[in-house]
């Protein structure tokens, strides 16, 4: 009788080729995680920064001097950088006795350590009505989301 034998590889090419396939597999795997090890600690050393900043600063709105107004409907906002870090100012928000509200323009919101920025003054005499306005509130808030300061009426 006639049996066909069929060939196959021999065991050693078998391991050869095992290990090689192994070394690619494993080379692509280690190149993948290095860029994403480098990708992810830079953004995390970037958010890093920025927390860090942040949490140096501090605004206030004085009690006695903070807000000033006028007969002619101008308000003026004074606010005090007692943090440990620059502060950007973004937005001054004041509201009168019947709810309306005036934001407060201005170009440069930098206010240094220890210094005191003037807001204002500005013409609220169109949102507040004629007259000296009766403000019960007022907001400041800087380019650092949670850093904030609010002034109110007593």
């Amino acid at each position: 009788m006639y049996t066909k034998r069929r060939k196959g590889i021999s065991p050693l090419i078998a391991v050869v080729l095992l290990i090689v396939f192994t070394v690619a597999i494993s080379t692509i795997i280690i190149g993948w995680m290095n860029d994403y090890t480098k990708k992810t600690t830079s953004d995390a050393s970037k958010n890093t920064d920025v927390v860090v900043a942040c949490a140096k600063q501090m605004i206030n709105i004085p009690e006695t001097i903070g807000v000033q107004t006028n007969s002619s409907g101008y308000v003026t906002v004074l606010v005090e950088n007692i943090g440990q870090a620059e502060t950007t100012i973004k937005q001054i928000l004041t509201i009168d006795n019947n709810s309306d509200m005036c934001s407060i323009n201005f170009t440069d919101g930098v206010i240094a350590i220890g210094d005191i920025g003037q807001f204002g003054p500005m013409d609220c005499s169109s949102e507040f009505g004629a007259g000296t306005p009766t403000l019960t509130t007022v907001r400041a808030t800087t380019t650092c989301g949670g850093i904030a300061d609010e002034w109110t009426s007593s």
